[in-house]
């Protein structure tokens, strides 16, 4: 009230529009230079940004390390209303690097990146314009960027990891205060596996729906003379014995990974974008099995006589019908022995030992003479002993 009746009073009126002006263009000074400091790389990789030293490491060594935060992260093109909402929305993060109560890694799930709302494509193109610039894909990559735009996908749903790069033998280096560990590297999408979450065959064994689905075959992405053949599958055992191993460790990681994104809550808001497009319908990249970019799921199964590859739960409680249809198949993988070691034992044949020194064709007459003939047509039909018995192969 004394303020106002300084103004009031003709006498006084003079000091207080001098005192006002003054304690408000102070006012405005401090919150110029408080704009001007918390917009800084000093204040981001120093100050609030100092609980995820692994994402301003990652910032350094990528191409975007001359580029202002801000120019990425405040929408293009905001206003000073905008600009002040952000800072103020970026409040309630303060007191995690107060008080330590932060996780590693920061953004862990990338939903920046998938957040056409937090990151959509005018955010790259404010810079990078596709109509004058001159794509240059990695050898063996084609990209259609058009394509891309047309259908509302954003440019970080890809490129997530480019004004971070995690890649090559970078390494977190801040301890996650909770558990004290390393932070551990985000998702690339801009892997094969990545190009998958929408890229996909019409066998691909991912069950969940998406809008966009593209075309996974090879000559959409990678020109004829691109070698198609992973490195792996040029080593001399892998038809023989990696390959079933690598599929059982992929297909047992992708169930976990799944019903890990199912337990997931889908922030609503996060999920929306300014472009239309439903990001939260995309699989999570580690949904994506590596095996199936390659091969529709159908082709194991083909290659295996029928049999569902790698073996589904349960499979243990009817693989002796499998074994009777299929019995080429299995033994293609597992051999004679593999049956033998648990149907041909001593625990399975009465009074007859398995000579595990000799060859189970050798034995078997033994064993079928101790448990009966009729025993071998619980597992083979009766064409598999006519083949050799009744053809003369054997006496």
């Amino acid at each position: 009230m004394k303020l106002i009746d300084s103004f009031r009073n003709p006498v006084t009126r003079p000091r207080a529009i001098i005192w006002t002006g003054t304690i408000l263009a102070v006012l405005c000074m401090v919150i110029v230079v408080m704009f001007a400091a918390s917009s800084s790389y000093w204040f981001c990789a120093e100050v609030c940004h100092k609980v995820q030293d692994d994402a301003i490491s990652a910032y350094n060594r990528s191409p975007h390390n001359k580029v202002n935060c801000l120019a990425c992260h405040i929408p293009a093109n905001d206003g000073p209303i905008g600009f002040t909402i952000h800072k103020i929305e970026s409040l309630p993060e303060l007191p995690m690097a107060i008080f330590n109560t932060y996780s590693l890694p920061l953004n862990a799930e990338d939903g920046v990146a998938l957040s056409g709302y937090v990151m959509p494509s005018t955010q790259c193109t404010q810079c990078h314009d596709l109509s004058k610039r001159k794509v240059t894909p990695s050898a063996g990559i084609i990209i259609n960027h058009s394509v891309h735009s047309e259908n509302n996908i954003s440019c970080t749903i890809c490129h997530n990891r480019v004004a971070h790069n995690e890649s090559g033998d970078w390494t977190p280096v801040n301890n996650d205060p909770q558990t004290k560990k390393l932070s551990t590297k985000h998702d690339d999408f801009s892997t094969m596996d990545g190009c998958f979450r929408c890229h996909r065959l019409a066998d691909d064994g991912i069950a969940a729906s998406t809008p966009f689905t593209a075309s996974g075959e090879c000559k959409t992405c990678h020109p004829a003379s691109f070698k198609l053949k992973p490195a792996s599958h040029d080593a001399a055992n892998f038809l023989s014995s990696m390959h079933g191993k690598l599929a059982v460790v992929e297909t047992k990681r992708v169930e976990e990974a799944t019903q890990e994104a199912k337990s997931k809550v889908i922030d609503e808001k996060s999920a929306k974008t300014r472009e239309g497009a439903a990001v939260k319908d995309v699989p999570s990249i580690r949904e994506v099995n590596s095996c199936y970019t390659c091969h529709a799921k159908k082709f194991c199964e083909d290659c295996h006589g029928g049999v569902v590859m790698p073996h589904p739960e349960g499979f243990l409680n009817t693989h002796k019908t499998e074994a009777t249809e299929h019995l080429a198949a299995c033994t293609s993988c597992h051999g004679v022995q593999g049956c033998t070691t648990c149907h041909h034992s001593d625990t399975n044949v009465p009074g007859y030992t398995y000579d595990t020194k000799k060859s189970w064709l050798s034995q078997h007459n033994i064993a079928a003479g101790k448990a009966g003939t009729a025993s071998c047509f619980k597992c083979h039909q009766s064409t598999y002993c006519a083949h050799c018995h009744v053809t003369g192969l054997v006496n």
